[in-house]
This record gives structure tokens, C-alpha cells and sequence, in this order.
């Protein structure tokens, strides 16, 4: 008997989504839910899900599900979520590096060349010269080297920085120069000229970029974070920011999304706030990663992108 695949999405998604699946030859095995009710008609009959994260108590209706595909890179929601400790849940790996890079360097290029000041310029038809900034020599300091951070050093590497890397224990790599645990974080952090943060949130990484930590930073350094918001004192950031101990933050995620509209980043002027837009979920792009997963599971291999619920990602 085929397996029984629970479909669900957002609303303006689930429908592409859907249209790719048939298109795979997986038409007759989708229970397609776009609400509470479907999902609770429906979940009691699936063997395996492909979604983003659902309301956790219709986890409790899945008595049958082996296999969890999830449609985004965060699994923080699924992780406290009743799910069946045998079950297996994966996320898109390989996918959000490319969206991400060009975010990154997109904004640290742009304070480099001076965009800001150029567009100004030009507004005003102000002719006065300007030196830029080169990159090349500079350190780029990564927060969190999974797939997505082995990206953005090989991008770095082609600007010819020098990339060190944080995670829980140092982690060598060929992109890397120097690694670092977190107990060297202090010292990871005022050695960089660009901190990028891509950590996930656990119990490890929440609130772990302090006052003190930040304080640490160089004067002129700039900090992207595109992980988690959580892994950030916030409040230790608006003071950093209004102090100028740093030359700015580019902040993509934060602690509560929508970012409140009396939230001081939104008013601050070297803090940029995105809203949680630089590495998208593209159907096309996560659909490759279920039905890659799916060859696997049908025939009994590896699954890529297993999370290991101990450790939160």
C-alpha cells in the first residue's frame, strides 16, 4: 500500500506545492489540508508529512506518521511539538546558502561602497568624491557553520576574507582559517570585521550574544544576524547600537515576529530590519528536498537533514 503523504502550507503556497507533488506521480497519495479541520480529518490516516509547522496538538492524531518533512530550516516550533519520539524528522538542507550569501554580502557590500551616501548624493546633485572600502583581507566571523554557513564562507573566500567560524565545538573546514567553541566567543567576536549569526535557537544559543559579548566587537565592525532572533539580548543590542560601540546591525529575525512597530530597531539609524525575508522557502526548492528524501525513505536509505531533537536543530 502506498504511503499516505499530509500536505499543508500556507495558503497561497499549498496549491503550488500540490501541482509539483502530482507532477512527481504522488497525486494519488496526498491528503492536501489547508486548515485546523482538514488536518484533523486527515492526520489520523498519513504516514508521512511535508509541511511547515502545524498547530501542535493535531500532532497527537498521528498515530501512523514515521517521517516529518519540514518545509522550513527552523525546527524550534517542532521540537517541543507531541510528536512520537520514532519519528523521524528532517528539514531542507543545502537549499537557504545561496538566498542567504547574496543577503549578506548584498547588505556588507552596500555599507562599503557607501550606497547610502552615493543615493543621497545623487538626490541632492552633489558631486564630491568618496573612498570606498575594500573587503578583501577583511575577517568574516560565522555563528553556526552548518550547510548554510559553509555557503557564505565559500563566497567569502572568493572576496578573499579570512573566515573564522563558531559552534559549539571548533569545527574545521577548507573555508575555515580559525575555529572557535563558544567558550571562545569573547575572543571570536572582537577579532571579525563582519559577524554573521546563523545559529538555531536551543537552550545552548538563546540570549548567548550578551552586552558583554557584543561589547567586544571592534568599533567599526557589523553584525548580520539571519538565524534566529532568539540567540540575540535584544535589549543589549539597542544599547550597543545607540552607544555606536558597533558601525551597525543588519537584523533579519528576531524574538517576536511581526517586530513590533514601537520596537526601537525600526527607529535606530545603523540598524537595518528586514522582515525575515533572506533565506525564502521556495515550493520548487523544498519539493526537490522531500521527493530526494521521499527515493530515500521508499527505499530504505539515509534520510538527509535528520534532526536530533536532543540537541534542538
Amino acid at each position: 500500500m502506498s504511503q499516505q503523504i499530509l500536505l499543508y502550507s500556507f495558503e497561497h503556497d499549498i496549491d503550488i506545492y500540490a501541482k509539483l507533488l502530482v507532477e512527481a506521480g504522488l497525486g494519488s497519495q496526498l491528503l492536501v489540508c489547508k486548515n485546523l479541520e482538514d488536518l484533523q480529518v486527515n492526520m489520523p490516516n498519513a504516514d508521512l508529512i511535508f509541511s511547515i509547522h502545524m498547530p501542535p496538538e493535531v500532532y497527537r492524531l498521528a498515530e501512523k506518521v514515521q517521517w516529518i518533512q519540514s518545509m522550513w530550516a527552523g525546527v524550534d516550533k517542532l521540537i517541543p511539538a507531541p510528536i512520537r519520539p520514532e519519528v523521524i524528522i528532517t528539514k531542507p538542507t543545502k537549499v537557504f546558502g545561496q538566498y542567504l550569501s547574496q543577503y549578506v554580502f548584498g547588505y556588507y557590500l552596500a555599507s562599503k561602497i557607501r550606497l547610502r551616501q552615493a543615493m543621497a548624493s545623487q538626490q541632492e546633485k552633489v558631486w564630491k568624491r568618496y573612498q570606498l572600502t575594500p573587503i578583501y583581507g577583511t575577517k568574516i566571523g560565522i555563528a553556526g557553520f552548518g550547510d548554510i554557513g559553509i555557503e557564505i564562507a565559500r563566497v567569502a573566500k572568493s572576496f578573499l576574507m579570512e573566515v573564522w567560524s563558531l559552534n559549539t565545538k571548533p569545527k574545521n573546514h577548507e573555508h575555515i582559517d580559525r575555529a572557535f567553541g563558544l567558550e571562545q566567543i569573547k575572543e571570536f567576536v572582537a577579532g571579525v570585521d563582519l559577524l554573521v549569526i546563523v545559529l538555531p535557537n536551543t537552550a545552548e544559543t538563546k540570549g548567548l550574544f550578551t552586552f558583554e559579548v557584543l561589547s567586544s566587537m571592534k568599533p567599526d565592525a557589523m553584525l548580520i544576524n539571519v538565524g534566529r532572533g532568539a540567540v540575540i539580548d535584544e535589549e543589549a543590542l539597542v544599547e550597543i547600537l545607540r552607544q555606536e560601540k558597533i558601525a551597525g546591525a543588519v537584523l533579519d529575525v528576531f524574538v517576536q515576529e511581526p517586530l513590533p512597530t514601537e520596537h526601537p530597531f525600526w527607529s535606530l539609524a545603523n540598524c537595518v530590519v528586514t522582515p525575515h525575508i533572506g533565506g525564502p522557502s521556495l515550493p520548487i526548492d523544498i519539493t526537490c528536498c522531500f521527493l530526494e528524501n521521499y527515493k530515500r525513505f521508499v527505499s530504505g536509505e539515509q534520510l538527509i537533514g535528520v534532526i536530533d531533537r536532543s540537541r534542538g536543530y
